[in-house]
């Protein structure tokens, strides 16, 4: 009878490690590139190029100010129920000192539901990382169809653009980011 017991908890406990798939989610505060012998009005016109490059349209830039917005571009749509549209607006700072520019891009993503358009919410961009035969389980993160795999690679884009505008090497980009632990079973 004990036997039975063990046995039957032993495989409950083998179930529910096998159930859990550890990836890690990674949601991005901004991402920083630092160039040298910039100026701050040079700068915020090369970003200006970039994401107009890109597809964005500049809702505000103050060369003072040294700040630059978008307008949202959507980017993804979903035929669930309820079916969604995905947006993302870029906002980008730059600061001048000196030891140089810092053009910091910061990605807000809006969620915005097509039959309730005051139905919606903005946050910063998540995404998930780990091995890619892992990362297909999350939905959102399938290549060509997820949101999140659309948004990561639009974001990316604009960062590796800027990055070559300003003469930086990807590896010196500064990723402010914020790393958590998750299971891609119960990823979104």
């Amino acid at each position: 009878m004990n036997y039975l017991r063990i046995s039957g908890l032993l495989i409950v406990v083998m179930l529910i490690s096998a159930c859990s798939i550890p990836v890690t989610r990674v949601d991005v505060q901004n991402f920083a590139i630092k160039s040298n012998g910039i100026a701050n009005e040079k700068a915020i016109n090369t970003l200006t190029l970039v994401l107009i490059d890109k597809g964005f349209d500049i809702k505000m830039t103050n060369k003072d100010a040294g700040v630059i917005t978008t307008e949202y571009k959507k980017f993804a749509s979903l035929s669930q129920n309820p079916p969604f549209d995905y947006y993302m607006q870029i906002k980008g700072k730059l600061r001048t000192s000196n030891q140089g520019t810092l053009v910091e891009l910061s990605p807000i993503i809006k969620e915005q539901n097509r039959m309730n358009a005051a139905a919606y919410t903005e946050h910063e961009l998540g995404y998930y990382v780990g091995s890619a035969q892992d990362i297909r389980l999350i939905q959102s993160m399938r290549a060509g169809t997820g949101w999140r795999a659309l948004a990561q690679t639009l974001f990316m884009d604009v960062v590796n653009e800027t990055a070559k505008a300003f003469n930086v090497r990807f590896e010196d980009i500064i990723q402010n980011v914020t790393k958590t632990e998750a299971n891609a079973f119960g990823a979104k």
